[in-house]
């Protein structure tokens, strides 16, 4: 039985290094990853041990997960970023404003695929009722390079 490489296809990229998300701190925003060479991604979001959204969640303690994309501007960089549409994203229910997730809980990562035509990919992440807060990041896992093995 031959076993499929998957590690050829796929291309891991730390959008946003894990740093703290509160009210205070406001909305953060990814980096911008490049998916020239790629059909798809998957966003990741992780957190660590965020005070209101633990195994016994505050209020009305979330955060937002919103997607962009845009399409190159002709000189290899992004042109004005769009929010991503249903379209865009698998796995998710309905988006909403590029809104393709909304965190309650701490507990397991969230996670959207990206399967648009866009150039370039970026998450913003916005806090309600986060007091304190804690540690968020996002991976952007390049997918379904146009060659193997992904660089």
């Amino acid at each position: 039985m031959t076993m499929q490489d998957l590690n050829s296809n796929l291309t891991p990229v730390q959008a946003l290094p894990a740093q703290t998300i509160n009210q205070a701190g406001g909305a953060l925003v990814s980096g911008t990853v490049d998916l020239a060479g790629f059909n798809a991604a998957q966003i990741v979001v992780h957190y660590g041990n965020i005070d209101e959204m633990g195994a016994s969640p505050q209020g009305a303690a979330q955060i937002a997960v919103k997607l962009e994309h845009a399409d190159d501007n002709g000189s290899g960089a992004p042109g004005a970023f769009v929010e991503a549409t249903g379209a865009d994203v698998t796995g998710v229910g309905a988006v909403a404003a590029g809104v393709v997730a909304t965190a309650i809980s701490d507990l397991a990562p969230t996670t959207a695929g990206y399967v648009g035509d866009r150039r370039f990919l970026r998450a913003t992440l916005t806090p309600t009722g986060l007091t304190n807060g804690g540690p968020v990041g996002v991976l952007v896992v390049k997918g379904h390079p146009r060659h193997a093995p992904a660089a």
